[in-house]
């Protein structure tokens, strides 16, 4: 079976991201694997994917107990055979899992490290020609990670004892180069492919608050979330215990979690976080690793953790469903101190030590920062100096006011068609166009063919209506009656020098689900969930549950469209939600009628633009940035990475080379290589330039590629 089919016959999914597919390509023909991917990306599936298609089963090894637990049962769920082994499992269970292994049931098993020291159990796994080790979590290998544990130093004696060498593959979401390295040497992968996705993660917001009262502000920014599922880290236990106090005596479900409770208790809360019995969790880093809750909402640090890596690994637990999420960071002024005295008092050797004394250091500048506190961190997974940082990602703190939203890409876009459309166009011929609607007039003009064609269809009439009435009335375009043209600050926008901020409340769009539905089949998927034990995100994700919401389909095969659900899922719950569905129909009126009002999501998948060949095709800078929903910048670095690989790419067009000169003349004059001293100086003398027009000239003639 193709891994397209396995994709959605067992997960319900209709595409892989980019960097899936080439990993899973790689995987299937023989070669090791390096996956940095960020939290929620679908780590899992590069490896899940392959083993449903080889010959024999894959070991993957993972540190915790819970996470173990928690994708055994969803890969159950799917109808994949798995299990895992460890030490929550009875002598009697145990026993049995090992006797099925070595009968050949299971695709995937799931063991800890530590499980590789015992000589019965490797004995087994000798025997049963493992095709594939996937190593999960594997920063742990390095004493440059974060999180570094010994018991991964004995994966690597493991393979050694194998008869035949399986595929080993290595996944982590947060990894600079050296640790990456650490890896490939530790495993002792050969001639591995490594591959880094994009770590950005866009839908979460970034913010620091530095307040005089820390209490009144941690419970500000609960009050403003009421509802939503949320993390608190402390950076103790005691503070822990009594943050979740004071949110009980405010009346918010709040469960404690930290190393010094049992272990029954931690499994306990836990539990109940995941099934919705409670809205909180108050925890210290103990907390999170392996859940894959796609709903939580908001992750609130109290106080600076102990580096930057373990910081992003718990924010990224907010929004795995690509919901607008946020990360607040409430910085307490003697933190640093406090955390430099826990430093100095362990037992780490003078290496760790230093390694993370220097990574406390770079978390301390994150707090008080005045930088994009996106950029800074991305820049330090980079190896780039975090307080570099220069771009604004107009979703941060340091970006943004604190209840706006960036409609910047929507902007650009919209700017963008009517540069394309010409200056002075219908505003209805816009919509068409954006929208994807086949128009007489664009039929006949040739723009159905366009790639930006069609690139706002998942957006409404009525929401389109109110992008353009705001980018009217924040002058970045002149209406004369329906005719529309571009301003100069408009112009801007397009080349992505000004930004388009508007308050959140006005440029969000509506929900285009129906929202008691929801509440409904909520309802259905709690009852399952404790009638099998296991919980509701396994069933369905809430964004599942939102499709159905928005497609309202009426049969097996309209259920099985619905992304996440699957053949197998369609088979085991479609019928009760489909019961349900009808409930509401009946509660609400004809069906029909109903879905006609919801317009529907036409395969949630968005085309992967090849930015090279837009170029070829003569697209200007702009033009593709706004068809590939990315900053003009971004644009600019791709096209420098493919002429670094010998492709043809005119450099020319890629920058205003009528300043050429003067850019050049005050890089020599300043003897600088640094982008920011060329704008302010040039700036001294009346001449505005961008980052990228300074970016090429120092690619152009002295082959320095800028971040």
């Amino acid at each position: 079976m193709e891994p397209q089919r396995i994709l959605k016959k067992y997960f319900g999914l209709n595409s892989f991201k980019k960097e899936q597919i080439s990993i899973i390509k790689e995987i299937l023909s023989g070669r090791d694997v390096v996956g940095i991917l960020p939290t929620g990306y679908g780590k899992s599936l590069c490896y899940q994917v392959p083993s449903m298609m080889m010959k024999g089963p894959t070991l993957v090894i993972s540190p915790l107990i819970s996470l173990m637990k928690d994708q055994v049962d969803a890969l159950k769920d799917r109808g994949i055979p798995a299990t895992y082994i460890n030490s929550s499992l009875s002598l009697e269970e145990s026993n049995q899992r090992k006797r099925n292994i070595r009968k050949g049931k299971y695709k995937l098993i799931y063991v800890s490290p530590e499980s590789l020291r015992l000589k019965r159990f490797t004995d087994l796994l000798r025997d049963i020609g493992l095709v594939q080790i996937a190593v999960d979590e594997a920063h742990c290998i390095s004493i440059w990670g974060h999180d570094f544990r010994p018991s991964y130093l004995t994966i690597y004696d493991f393979i050694q004892t194998l008869e035949k060498r399986p595929v080993i593959t290595a996944f982590t979401a947060t990894a600079t180069e050296a640790v990456r390295k650490d890896i490939v040497d530790l495993l002792h992968l050969e001639e591995a492919f490594s591959i880094t996705g994009n770590l950005n993660r866009e839908n979460i917001y970034f913010g620091v608050k530095r307040p005089e009262n820390e209490q009144q502000e941690l419970l500000s920014q609960v009050n403003k979330r009421k509802g939503q599922q949320g993390i608190i880290y402390c950076q103790r236990k005691k503070e822990a215990e009594y943050v979740r106090d004071l949110l009980g005596r405010e009346g918010y479900k709040a469960g404690l979690y930290h190393g010094g409770m049992e272990d029954a208790e931690r499994r306990k809360v836990q539990e109940d976080f995941s099934f919705d019995r409670i809205h909180i969790v108050v925890a210290t880093s103990a907390f999170g690793m392996g859940i894959d809750k796609s709903n939580v909402r908001y992750v609130i640090h109290l106080g600076i953790p102990k580096n930057i890596e373990s910081f992003y690994q718990e924010a990224g637990r907010a929004g795995r469903d690509q919901s607008y999420s946020e990360s607040i960071l409430i910085y307490r002024y003697g933190d640093m101190a406090k955390q430099k005295r826990l430093l100095q008092i362990s037992d780490l050797t003078k290496e760790r030590y230093e390694i993370e004394r220097e990574k406390l250091a770079v978390m301390d500048q994150y707090g008080t920062t005045k930088h994009c506190l996106r950029s800074f961190v991305l820049n330090y997974f980079k190896g780039a100096p975090p307080e570099t940082a220069e771009e604004n990602c107009g979703n941060c703190s340091n970006c943004i006011e604190e209840g706006h939203i960036n409609l910047s890409l929507l902007g650009r876009k919209v700017v963008a068609a009517i540069k394309i459309l010409g200056e002075a166009s219908d505003k209805y011929v816009v919509y068409d166009f954006l929208l994807g609607r086949r128009s007489r007039e664009l039929e006949k003009r040739g723009y159905c063919n366009h790639r930006l064609f069609g690139s706002l269809k998942n957006h409404k009439k009525y929401y389109m209506d109110k992008l353009f009435s705001l980018l009217i009335r924040e002058l970045h375009l002149l209406a004369d009656g329906e005719k529309l043209s571009i301003t100069e600050k408009g112009s801007k926008l397009l080349h992505g020098q000004v930004e388009f901020i508007v308050l959140r409340e006005e440029g969000e769009e509506k929900q285009d689900y129906h929202e008691e539905l929801l509440l409904r089949l909520k309802s259905v998927r709690r009852e399952m969930s404790r009638m099998e034990g296991i919980a509701p995100y396994i069933i369905f994700h809430d964004e599942t549950l939102r499709d159905i919401a928005r497609r309202i389909p009426l049969t097996k095969k309209e259920f099985m469209e619905v992304r996440g659900v699957g053949k197998t899922k369609a088979m085991k719950y479609g019928e009760a939600f489909l019961e349900e569905i009808r409930k509401y129909g009946d509660s609400q009126g004809k069906l029909d009628e109903i879905r006609k009002e919801i317009q529907k999501d036409p395969e949630h998948t968005t085309d992967q633009w090849d930015t090279y060949g837009l170029h070829k095709e003569g697209k200007s800078v702009e033009e593709m940035a706004a068809i590939l929903g990315i900053v003009p910048g971004t644009v600019v670095d791709r096209l420098i990475r493919e002429h670094e690989k010998g492709r043809d790419v005119n450099l020319d067009a890629l920058y205003r080379s009528h300043l050429e000169n003067q850019i050049l003349h005050s890089i020599q004059k300043l003897g600088t290589d640094k982008l920011r001293p060329v704008k302010e100086d040039l700036k001294k003398d009346g001449i505005d330039v961008d980052y990228i027009d300074i970016k090429m000239i120092f690619y152009k003639h002295y082959g320095i590629r800028k971040k």
